[in-house]
């Protein structure tokens, strides 16, 4: 199937195509389109200030493109790509979006014809006349349990309400937000001896299974409905407050933790060489 991805021009966006890719690979990718957007109250609350730069800025703006320079005929490649080595890789086309429902990428995604788009992490909405586009629908990988957790940081809420697991939700895109009908919830046990970041960002790569079941489906002509959900019982939320940051750590739980956050940017170097301590002036 011909299939385009949605995901995010950030570290958990880049480290969920390294696993999605491969996992993809009967399949034929016509582009990668990424989103980078600011939020205004990623300015008023420290640690939504310190999730960006932790998420994009570090890696995105500055590791990523001096690794890049690095690896210039370097014969090992390392563990995990960056975004510029995942096209040299895979052969991809990735492309930064300001939207989905203008003209210009309407247009571009007619174009592609996509049989389907996955998406993760994306920061943009889908209106009902580009969902229309791709034949097979619009598959979305959410990191919270639905319908309780839709909306923003659901790993974040899933731990101040006290729960033993996350959840990460495959399900239909319709018009509104995170309400299209579920194909799946998968569990994954919450840990509160390791840090947020690195959790939440391994919620996205746990549905590729299920995800390779729906395009099996679909290719077979026969696209699962998926279960509608239940209205009752959701609840949205939006970016979180310093004082939900604040519940968090009474909880237990690090926000990140230095020594795991150098581990994973270590994979995107080549084998043998690692990043010093970084200078990080953030707590834990």
């Amino acid at each position: 199937m011909k299939i385009l991805i949605c995901t995010k021009r950030d570290l958990e966006g880049t480290l969920f195509l390294n696993q999605a890719l491969p996992a993809l690979a009967g399949h034929e990718i016509v582009e990668v389109w990424l989103s980078d957007k600011n939020r205004q109250a990623e300015d008023q609350v420290p640690e939504l200030g310190h999730l960006r730069f932790l998420e994009r800025t570090l890696p995105i703006d500055l590791v990523f493109p001096l690794v890049d320079h690095l690896l210039e005929g370097h014969p090992q490649p390392p563990a995990c790509a960056t975004l510029h080595g995942l096209e040299t890789r895979h052969g991809l086309r990735t492309r930064v979006v300001d939207g989905v429902n203008g003209p210009e990428a309407r247009a571009r995604m007619a174009a592609l014809a996509p049989d389907l788009v996955l998406v993760a992490r994306f920061s943009h909405l889908f209106d009902a006349d580009t969902i229309a586009i791709p034949p097979q629908g619009i598959l979305n990988i959410h990191p919270g349990h639905l319908p309780e957790y839709a909306g923003l940081y659901a790993p974040m809420r899933a731990v101040t309400d006290g729960r033993s697991h996350f959840g990460t939700s495959v399900h239909w895109i319709t018009p509104g937000i995170d309400d299209g009908p579920l194909i799946k919830v998968i569990p994954s046990p919450i840990r509160r001896d390791r840090c947020l970041l690195s959790q939440g960002g391994e919620l996205y790569p746990v549905a590729l299974p299920t995800v390779l079941e729906v395009l099996a489906g679909c290719a077979a002509g026969e696209r699962p409905a998926g279960t509608p959900q239940d209205r009752r019982q959701r609840r949205y939320r939006s970016l979180p407050s310093a004082a939900e940051f604040d519940a968090l750590a009474r909880q237990g739980m690090p926000l990140w933790n230095p020594a795991a956050y150098l581990a994973t940017l270590n994979r995107f170097l080549p084998p043998g060489m690692v990043l010093p301590n970084l200078p990080l002036p953030l707590a834990a």
